[in-house]
């Protein structure tokens, strides 16, 4: 049964429609609540929600248009925020299905909601994540796993997985997201949407105690939505300076501007498909084998990319294990002094591989942090090198297709590609590079195979934030995705 209608509203669409009176602020959030309710018990991607608060909001939205008040660029748009790293006063924060946290209640502002709402869209609940975002799945302890839209027995790939199930299924437009190691682009591309993961500093990362605790690796937030110009819409809102954070970019930056006319004209493109270390599942090789050609029918120049990563893929991932953990540490650590001893008390609702990398990183030696750093600047310069040479890297965004579901709080990705094993954390991503390095990058729909979304990944050099969303424009232009939502058939409420 089609869980989607044909004329499903983007979220600029929305945005039009509200400013002009034509459809009240309220209206459209009992649309969506209306939504949730009836689709979400079968994806498990909403796990709270505010809908007396949302109404709430919409309607003061509806009294400020009639009064003819300015309003902003998000005005009456449903969103959702994703329950990890994204966080408003009185909503709790699980931090990814801890069940010893499921009543812990901050009191302070992520960016995501904070913009969101300045923007005048309404939150309308927070979406589900894997604990600590340390798994590119979908699953935890307390609230269980997500299921992809396109098939209910497989995952939706995290650790914004509840974000991108919820915008896939039309529960929103545009849904917030975080990216440790590609936690936006990962589930956007199990999940058929776009995600897009800005330049490090493009949209502040405001972290407390540790100012710096965003940056080994950078951390990013980002939106997720189901076509390129509801990303330019999202992120003119959430990019912008905050003197909060150390690395905030003040770089003014027209993103819907961008996408006025884009052109791949005289632009190089260069296509990995593995950074010369990934085994790839033969049927995501395919897929996007034929997916980049789109780019030559735009007008680029489509090159094979001789770009090999300096570390084996299993030392990569390690070396991503090793930095993320350390912020992880950081985390529960401060958790303890507020009184929630996850490690000695809850460690039982941690996965063991995550306890296993954060006593890593507790013990390493200041020769070890070092070395890491090290071999992080190999991976930077493999990319300046390559960026020498084209104007933007393309490639799969994950190795593999989505994964079946398992257990309760068990599912991960494969643990072997084409019989070579990989993390089945991380290792099957090919996303996480960008965190050790800063560039921005997107995935955006490449089609299907055997039924199920394959991702492209847009890789762009540092700060070409505008580089990598007019290449997603051009390519939905010459290859629109819009249809893959008409066609999803996954057994769900109409």
């Amino acid at each position: 049964m089609k869980i989607l209608e044909q004329d499903a509203l983007s979220a600029s669409e929305t945005a039009r429609l509200v400013k002009t009176g034509a459809v009240s602020a309220v209206e459209m959030i009992d649309a969506a609540i209306a939504r949730i309710e009836r689709v979400n018990p079968a994806l498990n991607a909403v796990i709270f929600t505010d809908f007396d608060g949302a109404r709430e909001q919409a309607a003061r939205l509806d009294a400020r248009i009639a009064r003819k008040e300015p309003v902003g660029a998000m005005a009456g748009v449903p969103t959702l925020m994703k329950d990890l790293f994204d966080f408003k006063p009185g909503w709790p924060s699980t931090m990814g299905g801890v069940p010893a946290l499921k009543s812990f209640v901050p009191d302070f502002w992520s960016t995501y909601p904070q913009r969101m709402e300045a923007a005048d869209a309404i939150l309308l609940g927070k979406t589900n994540a894997p604990v600590l975002g340390f798994n590119a799945a979908t699953d935890n302890p307390l609230f269980g796993a997500s299921k992809n839209p396109f098939d209910l027995t497989r995952n939706t790939g995290g650790s914004s997985g509840g974000s991108a199930a919820a915008v896939a299924s039309g529960l929103v437009p545009v849904a917030g997201a975080t990216d440790g190691g590609g936690s936006i682009r990962i589930p956007a591309s199990w999940c058929g949407v776009a995600g897009f993961q800005p330049s490090q500093g493009r949209v502040p990362m405001v972290m407390r105690p540790n100012a710096f605790g965003g940056a080994s690796p950078f951390v990013y937030e980002g939106p997720v939505a189901r076509s390129v110009a509801d990303l330019a819409l999202a992120m003119s809102v959430l990019a912008g300076h905050d003197p909060r954070d150390p690395f905030s970019n003040p770089q003014a930056v027209d993103f819907p501007g961008a996408l006025v006319q884009p052109s791949l004209r005289g632009k190089r493109i260069g296509y990995t498909r593995d950074f010369g270390v990934f085994p790839v599942q033969g049927e995501v090789l395919s897929a996007i084998d034929q997916a980049v050609q789109a780019f030559a029918d735009c007008g680029a120049d489509l090159v094979e990319l001789d770009l090999t990563m300096p570390l084996d893929q299993k030392s990569l991932s390690d070396l991503w294990c090793r930095l993320i953990s350390a912020g992880s540490y950081d985390m529960v650590s401060g958790l303890r002094a507020s009184g929630i001893d996850l490690i000695g008390t809850h460690a039982d609702q941690l996965p063991e591989p995550l306890l296993y990398w954060m006593e890593v990183v507790r013990t390493q030696s200041y020769d070890d942090r070092q070395r890491d750093q090290i071999l992080r600047s190999q991976v930077y310069d493999a990319f300046a090198a390559a960026f020498d040479t084209v104007d933007l890297v393309v490639s799969p965004t994950t190795a593999a297709l989505p994964v079946p579901n398992a257990n309760r709080g068990e599912t991960t990705g494969p643990d072997a590609i084409n019989g070579v094993s990989v993390n089945p954390l991380i290792g099957w991503c090919m996303t996480y590079m960008t965190n050790l390095t800063g560039h921005p990058a997107a995935s955006i729909p490449a089609g299907l195979s055997q039924g199920l979304p394959v991702g492209l990944q847009i890789i762009g050099p540092r700060y070409g934030d505008l580089d990598v969303l007019q290449a997603a424009a051009c390519f939905e232009q010459a290859r629109p995705w819009a249809d893959l939502y008409a066609k999803l058939d996954a057994g769900l409420p109409a």
